[in-house]
């Protein structure tokens, strides 16, 4: 807005300056004047539209971005989001008129794009740790004024699909420290340090492809199949009929909006019922986890 105010003012001084040059025609110019009144004026520069800064943070996550509104912090301050990254639509998606929209292959391509860059920059596949990430766009105003950016919001959780909890230092590399382990599973998993007495354990994410998100809740077998598999792994167990014998499994997704964005990541954990016990099962192999028959 500040920039449009500038140039319309530059405008009006422009046409002022014609009138003067105008009326002077037919009188005498002063000693020193060549009747020119704009070869002294430095050219109006082109207009250059607003670009939010990476490596910054901020307390709050805004889909579409307004200049007005835009208050970075330093990530070394109480901070909410942070901005692991800032890149540019090309191509057909640059050449709209309007903003792409949510669920848009456009848009889809920008969380693909923002997905490598955070897991380049917490040093891993995110979902595996208490992360979310969303994308933010230009406003309406902002498209029409040249911007075709696209920012990569990060923020922790307090829990898988938890809220946004506040931090004093960037994420950076911060998969280590956030990384899922254990859980006690009930009604809901809670998180409990491994050396407790403990039933659930994170072991990874089952991507679900081109799934629609309205046929998950049908897929409970295909699922649990593809989650066993990713516990064999895990445990250092084999892949066989047997795995059904040597544990249960629990499974979860993220939201419909984050999943019709991009994320099609399923959370598998392993899940021993009632039985407990106080370590990880990282690669226990099948003394850690052996075959319980009924």
């Amino acid at each position: 807005m500040r920039e449009v105010i500038g140039r319309r003012v530059a405008g009006v001084v422009l046409v002022a300056a014609a009138l003067l040059a105008t009326s002077a025609c037919g009188g005498q110019l002063p000693p020193g004047a060549d009747g020119d009144l704009t070869n002294q004026w430095a050219a109006v520069a082109e207009p250059k539209s607003w670009r939010p800064d990476e490596a910054m943070c901020a307390d709050s996550f805004r889909d579409v971005s307004y200049r007005s509104s835009y208050k970075p912090i330093g990530c070394d301050q109480s901070h909410t989001y942070e901005t692991v990254a800032v890149a540019d639509f090309t191509g057909e998606a640059a050449s709209r008129t309007t903003p792409p929209s949510e669920g848009s292959p456009d848009m889809r391509a920008a969380w693909a794009d923002c997905n490598t860059k955070v897991n380049t920059y917490v040093g891993g596949d995110w979902r595996n740790g208490a992360f979310w990430f969303g994308v933010s766009l230009p406003s309406q105003a902002g498209w029409d004024g040249g911007a075709r950016w696209y920012r990569c919001e990060l923020t922790a959780l307090d829990g898988q699909y938890g809220d946004p909890v506040s931090r004093t230092a960037p994420l950076k590399g911060g998969l280590a420290s956030l990384k899922f382990g254990c859980f006690q599973y009930g009604s809901q998993l809670v998180a409990i340090s491994c050396t407790k007495g403990h039933n659930a354990e994170f072991v990874g994410v089952w991507n679900a492809g081109s799934t629609a998100f309205s046929s998950l809740k049908g897929m409970n077998t295909k699922i649990a199949k593809a989650c066993r598999g990713i516990i064999a792994s895990y445990v250092k167990v084999p892949n066989d009929g047997n795995i059904n014998y040597r544990t249960g499994v629990v499974w979860n997704w993220p939201s419909q909006a984050d999943w019709e964005a991009g994320d099609h990541g399923v959370r598998c954990h392993l899940w021993l019922s009632k039985k407990k016990v106080t370590k990880s099962l990282r690669g226990a192999g099948t003394k850690g986890l052996p075959i319980n028959y009924a």
